[in-house]
């Protein structure tokens, strides 16, 4: 359909703003005596052609005239010359159809501020997502460096019971030695009494050892019950991280793609 539009006022520049982009509708010529009008620029910008004399509509093939003057002699005018080849929609019609633009201009206009709204909150969303990775990454360096720990810990302990186990076999063949040390002050009667005393204290002390050495090694356990916990919390937390990671590239993509369409 080719349409030619009378008056390139406010009005006017609205209606083809509202249909120039609609493949069914071709706006042929567009006239106002004032080529400063805001419709007259848009079709300048636009390529559409424009003119200042309604006699030009007839080098024109027009299918639908739409008269937006509100003038009373334009539309006379336009009834007289015109009305036996085209139809021709009066101020009236033309003002329901710029009041139903009018109206669409500021639905698109609301929907334009909504998708710049949820263009900045995604925005917003993409930084502080971006944040998150951060820390997520700065948790797994701190869950490394405690895991590297509580091993190097563990290869401690591991050191530290090779030591008690040397400390029990001095403390084991030192109690032989004091019940040697005993027998043979027996043998020697009043003459062994001073070495016999001796034997004794060997014996305490080697029990002593003895019992120092195993409180230590099941402080050591207990130790490594711990840390090997500690461990399992790591593992865990490195888990949770890995989801977290997961669950924020995943939300990173979806705000990337609202931010590509919303910018189309």
């Amino acid at each position: 359909m080719n349409i030619a539009l009378i008056g390139a006022g406010t009005g006017g520049k609205n209606i083809i703003q509202a249909i120039n982009d609609t493949d069914s509708i071709n706006i042929s010529l567009v006239i106002d005596t004032n080529l400063d009008a805001p419709g007259i620029i848009l079709c300048k910008n636009l390529g559409i052609d424009y003119s200042q004399s309604i006699d030009d509509l007839n080098n024109k093939n027009i299918d639908l005239i739409i008269e937006a003057t509100g003038n009373n002699n334009v539309a006379k005018l336009l009834q007289e010359k015109f009305s036996h080849k085209h139809t021709i929609i009066d101020s009236t019609g033309a003002r329901l159809v710029m009041t139903l633009v009018n109206k669409n201009i500021d639905t698109l206009s609301q929907l334009s501020n909504h998708i710049s709204i949820i263009r900045d909150t995604s925005n917003i969303v993409k930084t502080e997502l971006s944040d998150i990775s951060s820390s997520i990454d700065n948790m797994h360096g701190i869950s490394d460096i405690l895991l590297n720990s509580t091993q190097t810990s563990i290869a401690h302990i591991q050191d530290t019971d090779k030591i008690i186990q040397y400390v029990n076999k001095i403390a084991n063949q030192t109690k032989i030695l004091g019940i040697n040390a005993t027998i043979e002050a027996a043998r020697a009667g009043q003459a062994g009494k001073g070495f016999s005393v001796v034997a004794n204290e060997v014996q305490k002390l080697a029990t002593n050892s003895e019992g120092f050495a195993k409180e230590i090694n099941e402080i050591l356990v207990k130790i490594t019950d711990e840390i090997k916990t500690i461990s399992a919390e790591v593992d865990k937390l490195k888990n949770l991280s890995q989801i977290q990671t997961d669950s924020s590239n995943k939300v990173q993509v979806a705000v990337d793609k609202l931010i590509t369409e919303t910018s189309i």
